[in-house]
């Protein structure tokens, strides 16, 4: 699996700088995650969060897009890459697009269920290096759509660690 053309591979460190060389600035690293800002998919001020494994090896990159204060602009970017990620991946293997409160009449009504995390929004995109996982999410109040990559063999590797705990 690739991100913003970079194979997810190596160690964070590796792939951070890498992403340093593509124009992202470094905010700092903790507990095996670390977090970049920039621009992505035309989007200014993204975070990007690389994510190592326990052996310290790249497993996943999610982009945070800025929070949004409108459902109706949650909506939208959420279906614009949806639609860009249907066109270049295929229709998505898992979505799920509800309220948990069937009967949300406004964006008003909408953005409080976001909020209060009663909103499950989310497509997940089965490619052939690993998955893309699309959703609008919150924390802490603030609302924003997510995209996450996550690398097949990395996660296989992971997946085998765990198994030999067991």
């Amino acid at each position: 699996m690739k991100f913003k053309g970079i194979p997810m591979e190596g160690t964070l460190q590796s792939f951070t700088l890498k992403l340093k060389a593509k124009g992202y600035v470094p905010l700092g690293t903790k507990d095996g995650v670390s977090v970049l800002k920039g621009e992505f998919a035309g989007y200014k001020n993204c975070h990007i969060y690389a994510v190592a494994d326990k052996s310290g090896m790249i497993c996943r990159v999610c982009v945070e897009f800025p929070k949004m204060d409108k459902w109706a602009d949650l909506e939208s970017c959420y279906s614009s890459y949806k639609d860009m990620l249907t066109e270049k991946y295929g229709e998505p293997k898992v979505c799920v697009e509800k309220f948990q409160n069937e009967y949300v009449e406004d964006d008003n009504n909408r953005m409080y269920e976001v909020k209060f995390d009663r909103c499950k929004y989310y497509c997940v995109f089965v490619c052939k290096n690993g998955d893309i996982t699309l959703e609008i999410t919150q924390q802490n109040l603030d609302c924003y759509v997510q995209l996450s990559y996550y690398d097949k063999a990395n996660q296989d590797k992971l997946r085998q660690n765990t198994m030999e705990d067991l």
